[in-house]
């Protein structure tokens, strides 16, 4: 069988020419996402309008509620219980970003990706991790809005979750396919950035996405990109469709952080730990 005739190929042809059109069409699986992104179209929206809308999501109301009550974003100890003032206290970025969380625990569970299951579990417990670490390197080395950046790290891979979404309708796709592995991972950037700008994010969220895989060399952060490139880069929990030999095939070689860099990271992360893992906690359950 020639490249030209295989699966994979085909597929990569599919999603070319949806990009080529713009033809970005939507699972089911993001329907929270687009109610929440038709209200925040708004400028005037209102935390009780958003608060009602959360409200029809039962799934979604707990999420926003236990990260309003979280380490992270209570710092003070005093609990919400009232959805309007979880609202609040959350903001609406991170309402975005736990929408997503929503959308993506539908995905996981959708029958037809059971397949390709333990790589996309990996995937989000990554992309959870990497969601939280942004948010604590832009707390602590920047003035990026810390709420933003989580929600960029949440969705920094959110073009491979389309893709396999996409995949998991194509039964003669091997999940364990090498070739589909290493395909995923050097279109994910530009599907990612595609699928976001439909859903209508900024130009510095969809740059993020684009960008994440690009190596962060400076001594600190300046932009939202570097952000999650950088919590991309050291997050524990790897992309699983990423190993070693595909990153520097699609990337090319990439150098190690500055020792002084890889350090004071490694006592921002020891010293949020608690921040950390109490937006892990509220963004996993």
């Amino acid at each position: 069988m020639s490249a030209q005739d295989s699966p994979e190929y085909r597929f990569l042809q599919e999603i070319a020419a949806d990009l080529s059109s713009g033809d970005v069409s939507f699972p089911t699986f993001l329907d929270a996402t687009l109610k929440v992104r038709m209200a925040l179209k708004s400028p005037d929206v209102t935390a009780e309008e958003l608060s009602r809308i959360v409200m029809s999501e039962p799934l979604l109301s707990v999420k926003v509620i236990r990260l309003a009550n979280s380490a992270a974003l209570n710092p003070a100890g005093k609990p919400v219980a009232d959805l309007r003032n979880a609202v609040i206290r959350v903001g609406f970025s991170s309402i975005r970003a736990l929408a997503i969380t929503v959308a993506m625990g539908q995905l996981l569970e959708a029958r037809e990706m059971a397949p390709y299951a333990p790589r996309a579990r990996a995937l989000w417990e990554h992309s959870i991790e990497v969601a939280a670490l942004s948010f604590v390197i832009a707390a602590r080395l920047t003035r990026i809005n810390a709420h933003e950046a989580m929600f960029t790290g949440l969705v920094h891979d959110i073009g491979m979750f389309y893709l396999l979404s996409r995949a998991s309708k194509h039964p003669e796709l091997s999940a364990d396919s090498v070739e589909l592995g290493r395909l995923l991972f050097e279109w994910h950037t530009s599907v990612g950035h595609a699928v976001l700008s439909t859903l209508g994010m900024s130009d510095e969220v969809t740059e993020a996405v684009s960008e994440h895989e690009m190596p962060m060399r400076e001594a600190a952060p300046r932009t939202l990109a570097q952000v999650v490139s950088l919590a991309n880069e050291i997050a524990s929990h790897r992309n699983p469709f990423a190993d070693d030999e595909v990153r520097e095939a699609v990337r090319g070689a990439i150098e190690p952080l500055p020792r002084l860099a890889h350090e004071q990271l490694a006592e921002i992360v020891a010293e949020s730990r608690e921040e950390m893992d109490s937006i892990v906690a509220a963004l996993s359950a």
